[in-house]
């Protein structure tokens, strides 16, 4: 997730109050088909207590606010009622089965490796909010917004310090799943060898999927989500390099590039479950018109977004979708009313159109 998207929360932070969910959406909830951990991992499928677990949801990113130490406590009450009403939207009008949170790791971790604990309060105050409304919760180390764009673009000793704070707290909770690293977006200079173990790239030493996942599975059960390089967008190579170890683990990647192609989607990271290696989901897809985001809008959106999700669904992949801000998910400042495409659409303009509605059917549909 960019700079962007998360100076989006502002937006929605100062217009959530006004966003209120009554008895009818909590009715719904009760009615949506939730899953329940603790989750297992055999050859493609994920199963917990209550089936096989196919992601589904919606991101919420006011724990990724930037310098969260610094604002003010009405500032973070804002952020955290919007979150509540992103998660009540999430159970109940989209009918998700999990929240993807992104977790700054400057807001846990300073680069001295001292852990706020009034923020961590926070992250799990927010956690257990999300399980009260019977959701799955994705935590996910984000890193983009720490003020050292290539130093902290892959994993260092202070994501080691993230997830042993959040390990001690809910390495044993079986209704979250660990996200380890948000977009690693230089690995894609030094390869994948260096994506799996890590090492010098540049002037500085990071350390490897492979032994984060080592640090972190010494501390938890917990099923993994483990993204691929070049903003997480590219799987194509991880099968060369696989992440070992005895707990369960998907791979993750994030709005694929290239031609809107089912062949495209099988040589990226569809291969990984077709070959029976491991399960995996898009973890961050969103497609809407925006002038300042080519990355966020497919060209013909309207035809390749549908065809996207087909895809997902008939190959039992999951999707997480971000978020619940207006000309996103949504068109205006209701959180349940979907965006949608138009016979003008372009990715440039008709900004209040988006794949919200197919989004919310999608996940209908699964729940169905």
């Amino acid at each position: 997730m960019t700079n962007r998207i998360i100076a989006s929360i502002v937006t929605i932070a100062t217009v959530g109050a006004m966003v209120m969910f009554g008895s009818a959406t909590r009715a719904q909830a009760a009615t949506c088909h939730h899953e329940k951990g603790p989750f297992h991992v055999r050859g493609t499928v994920v199963t917990g207590s209550t089936g096989r677990y196919i992601p589904y949801g919606i991101t919420v990113t006011g724990l990724a606010h930037q310098n969260w130490a610094g604002l003010t406590r009405s500032f973070r009450a804002e952020l955290r009622s919007t979150d509540h009403q992103d998660i009540d939207a999430i159970a109940g009008f989209w009918c998700g089965n999990t929240v993807r949170m992104q977790v700054g790791q400057s807001n846990l971790v300073s680069s001295a490796g001292k852990v706020n604990h009034t923020f961590l309060a926070a992250v799990i105050a927010e956690v257990r909010y999300a399980e009260s409304r019977g959701l799955v919760v994705a935590l996910n180390d984000q890193w983009q917004l720490d003020g050292h764009k290539f130093r902290d673009s892959m994993p260092t000793k202070r994501t080691e310090a993230f997830w042993g704070s959040l390990a001690s707290h809910f390495g044993k909770n079986p209704q979250v799943v660990f996200d380890l690293y948000n977009e690693p977006e230089q690995w894609i200079h030094c390869g994948w060898r260096f994506w799996h173990s890590g090492g010098r790239c540049g002037a500085f030493s990071y350390v490897g999927m492979q032994p984060l996942a080592n640090f972190v599975r010494a501390r938890a059960s917990n099923l993994f989500w483990i993204e691929g390089i070049s903003a997480g967008a590219d799987l194509s190579g991880a099968m060369g390099f696989p992440i070992t170890g005895d707990g369960p683990l998907m791979y993750s990647e994030h709005r694929p590039p290239g031609l809107h192609q089912d062949r495209v989607w099988d040589r990226l990271f569809g291969y990984i479950a077709n070959h029976g290696r491991a399960p995996v989901l898009d973890g961050e897809w969103a497609d809407y018109a925006r002038t300042d985001a080519p990355w966020a809008c497919w060209d013909n959106a309207p035809v390749s977004a549908p065809r996207f999700l087909s895809y997902l669904r008939s190959h039992k992949f999951g999707l997480i979708v971000t978020q619940l801000v207006k000309y996103q998910l949504i068109r205006t400042d209701s959180l349940t009313n979907p965006t949608r495409f138009g016979s003008n659409w372009a990715c440039r303009t008709g900004l209040d159109q988006g794949v919200g509605r197919y989004a919310r059917h999608w996940f209908l549909q699964q729940n169905g």
